[in-house]
């Protein structure tokens, strides 16, 4: 009640005036102050100076600094009060807060160096305070480093830039945790992700946070901003290299938390993407001793055991596009690897990985992606161009659902419980729900869904073809004539209908 009346008769500029007023001992009062101030909508840009000036008070309680910090996230929800704090180099007052949380005995206004920061203990209750604290600090810094008139106000070679550097290195997690979040946020360029890694060797600090920080939010922070640092191209070979791969594969066969495991799977296919290089790590054995049993087995290895172990399908979607990735930059390279040794590097990849097509299966026979499955026709029909690959793609196929998706995409027949549908006929059901006047967007997407579709059935019909010069000499009569005849009758639902029922009496036999 008491918040909805000062919001009625638009007193939160009076309260601040009473904050700000010397002659007023607000101290005892800020709590219940602070608590009143909930539309700041109304308040002049330098309103929230006031605001400030108490934070910047080391003798401010830490209940009461809560509340302080609190008022600031409301600020911070405005844009014009984003654009104010940045402009006024607040951002320096806000990280300076961080750091006096940890110990009592800094300067009113110290500067950002952690050099020789001491870790003041406190009680677990008042740890507990503090916690709080630093949490809702480090949710403003990131949204005000979000924002455009951050990286617009701090170069990547900015004092405050460098000192957010050195926080990685900083042994306090939330310290650490800020760092990331913040310095993620400017990295959104190519150039400022060059020089970061170039100049800066970030990537080195973060692999050193993914050995030795066990807290999920600094992971996940770090494994988010290694992946914005992984973009441009020159920095994949420098980021992928067996030490980072070697830190981050641990969340593969130790984890359990789906969050980390998929950034760490999205950070590895981010990597792979058009680098050979960090292919060729992910594709060496784990032990160079010949003896050892893991000298049998890869870092992809670890991808493809997770990817049988979790039942997450955001982890098993990015895992299969891993996968398909991998396959796109052997199959396509253009960085002037010799011949002899991509098709090296392909026999590595299916002898050593027997079930590398399984999750391009599941990403083809789900329904609910389609941009997912368009992915996985195209990396299939890839891997069928190679004898070795052929092999892998022939396997899964004998899936009824994966081998059901095939003859669906090529003959464009939808095929359910019930039997045969045509595929365009959902498309049909969807325009007879469309208003008369229509929409120029959902006419866009009937396009490029009748776009994909054919897409997907072109590299459904090099897949077979491929199979069928790879493999067709070592595939049962049933099996091959089955293929032949899906490419001779692709749009026959009779020939879809027919093909899946000799398909299945052979699986019978």
């Amino acid at each position: 009640p008491a918040q909805r009346a000062v919001k009625a008769n638009d007193l939160c500029l009076a309260i601040l005036d009473v904050i700000e007023n010397p002659a007023v001992d607000v101290d005892p009062l800020l709590h219940q102050l602070g608590s009143l101030l909930n539309d700041l909508s109304p308040c002049a840009d330098q309103s929230i100076e006031t605001v400030l000036q108490l934070m910047r008070n080391p003798k401010l309680e830490d209940d009461d600094l809560l509340v302080v910090i609190n008022v600031t996230k409301a600020f911070v929800q405005h844009e014009r009060f984003q654009r104010h704090l940045v402009s006024q180099g607040s951002v320096t007052t806000l990280l300076a807060c961080l750091l006096r949380s940890y110990s009592s005995i800094l300067s009113e206004n110290p500067s950002l160096s952690i050099t020789h920061l001491r870790v003041q203990s406190r009680d677990p209750e008042e740890e507990h305070q503090i916690s709080l604290v630093r949490t809702a600090l480090i949710q403003i810094l990131s949204d005000l480093s979000a924002a455009p008139v951050f990286s617009e106000t701090y170069f990547v070679n900015s004092s405050l830039i460098n000192s957010l550097v050195q926080w990685l290195s900083s042994s306090q997690d939330e310290i650490r945790h800020c760092a990331c979040l913040m310095l993620g946020n400017v990295a959104r360029s190519d150039e400022v992700c060059r020089t970061m890694v170039t100049r800066y060797q970030v990537h080195e600090n973060l692999v050193g946070i993914l050995r030795n920080s066990s807290e999920r939010q600094v992971i996940y922070a770090a494994l988010g901003f290694m992946k914005n640092l992984a973009l441009p191209s020159e920095n994949k070979s420098l980021i992928g290299v067996p030490t980072t791969i070697g830190e981050v594969s641990r969340f593969w066969a130790t984890d359990t938390d789906p969050q980390i495991q998929h950034a760490s799977i999205s950070l590895l296919r981010q990597l792979l993407n058009g680098c050979l290089a960090t292919v060729q790590w992910l594709l060496a054995s784990l032990s160079p001793d010949q003896d050892s049993p893991a000298s049998e087995k890869t870092y992809l290895s670890l991808v493809l055991l997770l990817f049988g172990r979790t039942d997450d399908i955001s982890t098993k979607v990015a895992i299969g596009r891993t996968v398909a990735t991998i396959c796109r930059c052997i199959s396509t390279s253009s960085q002037g690897v010799p011949e002899n040794a991509i098709r090296a590097m392909l026999r590595r990849l299916y002898s050593v990985h027997s079930d590398i097509a399984r999750p391009l299966a599941m990403m083809v026979s789900q329904s609910r992606f389609p941009i997912i499955r368009s992915e996985g026709w195209f990396a299939l029909a890839l891997m069928a161009r190679s004898r070795e690959g052929s092999a892998a793609v022939s396997e899964v196929l004998q899936q009824v659902e994966v081998f059901g998706a095939l003859v669906s995409t090529i003959t464009g027949q939808h095929i359910n419980g019930n039997g045969y549908e045509a595929r365009n006929s959902q498309m049909g059901e969807a325009d007879s729900n469309r208003p008369d006047s229509g929409s120029s967007g959902s006419e866009t997407r009937s396009e490029q869904a009748t776009e994909m579709q054919s897409r997907d059935r072109e590299n459904a019909l090099v897949l077979v073809n491929e199979l069928l010069k790879n493999r067709g000499d070592e595939m049962s009569v049933i099996r091959r004539s089955v293929l032949e005849d899906l490419i001779r009758r692709p749009q026959s639902q009779t020939g879809a209908q027919d093909l899946m029922t000799r398909a299945q009496s052979e699986e019978s036999r």
